[in-house]
């Protein structure tokens, strides 16, 4: 008991401590003397967090304010719509939305059809019903697209027609639905602090719509927004487009998913999508939270989630990384349903679905293949050491069916492609295994050289990074992970882990989950330092299932080892043990508050501010207006009107800005940069093999871009000697010109050479 006492007192001021510490030195190094405060000084930043800070207060004061939760609702519900509205994303917020809800609902009655009508709680029923639908409408994709057909306007007829199944399956039901809302259980708040954290959940998700029209980053541009061109161009996802840079070789899981939302005005409806992922993700982490720990915590929970950088900063991208986030955690909230299960019976379908969810990340992101397998792993052994392993009843094992035939139709593209059925890093593992990397696709440095260093130089960056992951990612090496760093708060919940792993041992509820955290944040952590050592860039948002994963478990397991039940009294109990409920708000508050200028200061793109408020619009930002605007402003808004949304162009200009001419366009970049094979203009004769196999049939060159270009220049002067290059146009300094490989020569060469450098500006536009 002295002890107990003893440690009542030390443990939060040692948390105290910790927690003021790293605040200080990251705060510092990263906001004030650091690369962040002249971006804190701009002012659409500081526009920026005076419209959060009125946002947060304008939530705080409806959801505290009155005890009538209709009113309640009412005033939350329209600051959301003037928000959204101003800063023209309301209409993709509510139509990607309502594609979500489709998904799922669609999920929900294959899952039906499979089990028949089973009680499950909202999370788990929101959990099987995405990740079934998800994979049910790639299947679909893959089925047709292997028929020769396609087109955006197919996909929306189809995801209507499935809407109307899934409505018909809905209604001849047996019982009555039992999909329910998910917000049940916090919508709305009961406790003053509950509002407060509701209120800054609600304000760092609007946060990232407010920014996602204009923040638009580089991977985005070069092939997350551009499926109508570059993935289904018409005849189905399986036509060979001739595109040579790795990115599109990937198994594109989400372009897929998201074909019905593609090729509109705006990019606003794909964009939107992470942003309910993203939403999607917090819940979880309430959820996972507070089913063990009530709903206080599991509240906390999600406000650390939403305060993470590394996090929230891929909710206003095209990128996959939330939706691929989105199936991990649902991976992890499966397995524990599984593990807190006492019958057999009533594991299977969580077990079943853990494995349909880990299949369904396969086709998301190719890191998955790492992270996703480490947990599953993790997993496995946990399963057989607890000696809950079961590998269930045929029926059952229908639920991997649609799983299973998503990964097989998009990594078959992959391999019809490429030779290889996944690519990036993975692709010297399958030729180890007796796939050949097909012409025209090079792998072998897409992590950069390995022999650049010798191990001592890659031991002494290691500790480097984490020393900076874990404090301030200040130096040139971590541009891109401050852009989505886990902060300081990860740091400290770290210590908290480690403290709460230590003492806690387990109540028997939970005992196996438990085991399951102490072997799984270790062995997550262990891939993410090999992927620190390995990797000659490293990217920040490798790391966030690690960050959503340490949150969930750190403070479900904090104070456990206490006599306490489940729920809110439980925490209640627990609290005492180490006098940490309050005190433990009040270390974290400063995090959260900290969290705002950091998160307003990065995103993914670099570009802070929020979109441009505007009252009169049509419901989203016209992306394609914009887009024309910015063609007019480098002068070449007729020549784009050459091309068809078919055309095969090779342009060579500024990447990934130049990838928004409306056509199946690949950069110049694309070819010789990363991810693509220099080799093929080593010579002209290889480059020329390389436009026939990729059917080119126009040039793209912007202006100023050859004067820094010595090759290309080179080879489009001997093309246009040649006679491969015909129907030359120009404007302001800009050129169209057709491929016409094995054309008869001009009769006069050096003169149509010497009309090119005459018309063809090496400056570029102003």
């Amino acid at each position: 008991m002295k002890d107990r006492g003893r440690l009542k007192k030390m443990l939060p001021a040692g948390f105290g401590a910790m927690a003021a510490a790293i605040l200080a030195i990251s705060c510092y190094r990263v906001m004030i003397a650091g690369p962040l405060a002249p971006v804190l000084k701009e002012r659409h930043t500081i526009y920026m967090l005076a419209e959060v800070s009125v946002v947060f207060l304008w939530n705080v004061l409806w959801l505290s304010g009155t005890g009538r939760r209709r009113l309640q609702a009412a005033g939350v519900l329209t600051g959301l719509f003037v928000f959204t509205w101003c800063h023209q994303i309301f209409l993709p917020v509510v139509v990607s939305g309502l594609y979500m809800i489709l998904l799922t609902a669609i999920g929900r009655w294959a899952l039906s059809l499979f089990l028949g009508d089973i009680y499950l709680p909202p999370a788990g029923e929101f959990s099987m019903g995405l990740v079934l639908g998800s994979a049910l409408w790639m299947v679909v994709v893959c089925l047709v697209s292997m028929t020769g057909h396609g087109g955006l306007k197919l996909w929306r007829l189809i995801a209507a027609g499935l809407a109307l199944l899934a409505g018909a399956g809905q209604l001849l039901r047996k019982k009555e639905a039992t999909f329910r809302f998910t917000f049940q259980n916090i919508w709305l708040p009961r406790k003053k602090h509950e509002a407060w954290l509701l209120a800054f959940i609600i304000t760092m998700v609007l946060l990232q719509a407010g920014r996602m029209n204009t923040e638009l980053d580089y991977d985005s541009l070069h092939y997350g927004l551009r499926s109508a061109f570059v993935l289904d161009n018409g005849k189905g996802i399986y036509e060979n487009l001739g595109m040579i840079n790795l990115v599109y070789t990937y198994s594109k899981g989400l372009e897929v998913l998201l074909l019905p939302l593609s090729g509109t005005p705006t990019y606003g409806f794909v964009l939107a999508f992470s942003l309910w992922a993203s939403v999607g993700v917090l819940l979880l982490i309430y959820h996972m939270v507070s089913a063990f720990e009530g709903r206080e915590r599991g509240l906390l929970a999600a406000a650390l989630g939403a305060a993470v950088p590394g996090i929230m900063n891929m909710a206003a991208t095209a990128k996959n990384d939330m939706v691929t986030l989105l199936h991990q955690l649902m991976i992890y909230y499966f397995l524990s349903q599984a593990l807190t299960q006492d019958k057999k019976k009533d594991k299977i379908p969580w077990l079943l679905m853990a494995v349909s969810a880990y299949l369904l990340t396969m086709v998301y992101k190719p890191t998955a293949l790492v992270f996703s397998t480490a947990l599953g792993a993790a997993a496995v052994l946990c399963l057989v050491l607890t000696r809950r392993f079961t590998l269930g009843s045929p029926r059952g094992w229908l639920l991997l069916v649609l799983p299973a035939g998503a990964v097989t139709g998009l990594w078959y593209r992959t391999y019809q492609m490429t030779g290889v059925p996944v690519t990036s890093i993975f692709a010297g593992f399958f030729e180890r295994l007796g796939f050949t990397v097909t012409y025209p696709f090079a792998f072998t440095h897409v992590i950069g050289d390995p022999r650049a260093l010798n191990t001592g130089e890659k031991l002494a960056r290691l500790a480097s990074r984490i020393g900076e992951m874990l404090l301030a990612p200040v130096s040139e090496d971590m541009d891109h992970v401050i852009i989505a760093w886990g902060s300081g708060l990860i740091t400290f919940l770290l210590f908290v882990w480690i403290v709460g792993a230590w003492r806690n041992k387990g109540r028997e509820a939970v005992k196996a989950l438990d085991f399951f955290d102490r072997m799984l944040i270790p062995s997550l952590g262990l891939v993410c330092v090999t992927s620190i050592f390995t990797l000659s860039q490293v990217d920040g948002n490798y790391f966030i299932l690690f960050y959503a994963l340490l949150i969930v478990s750190s403070l479900r397991m904090l104070d456990t080892g206490s006599e306490g039940g489940e729920g809110e009294a439980g925490l209640r109990s627990r609290g005492r043990v180490f006098g940490l409920k309050r005190k433990l708000y009040l270390i974290l508050l400063p995090f959260l508050i900290c969290s705002v200028p950091l998160t307003c200061a990065t995103g993914w793109a670099g570009n802070p501010g929020f979109t441009q408020p505007r009252l009169k619009h049509k419901g989203y930002f016209d992306h394609r207006a914009a887009a024309e605007k910015r063609r007019a402003l480098r002068g070449y808004s007729q020549l784009a009107l050459c091309f068809t949304p078919r055309t095969r162009v090779l342009a060579f200009g500024k990447h990934p800005e130049v990838l928004e001419l409306p056509c199946c366009v690949q950069s110049y970049y694309d070819v010789t940069g990363s991810g693509g094979n220099v080799y093929l203009v080593k010579k002209l004769a290889y480059f020329e093999d390389f436009l026939q196999y990729a059917g080119t049939e126009y040039f793209f060159v912007e202006s100023g871009y050859l004067a820094d270009q010595p090759r290309a220049l080179q080879m489009i002067e001997d093309m246009i000697a040649e006679g491969s290059l015909r129907d030359l146009r120009y404007e302001w300094g800009n050129m169209v010109a057709r491929v016409t490989l094995g054309g008869p020569a001009p009769k006069e060469p050096q003169q149509a050479v010497a009309q090119f450098h005459e018309k063809y500006s090496m400056q570029g536009y102003r």
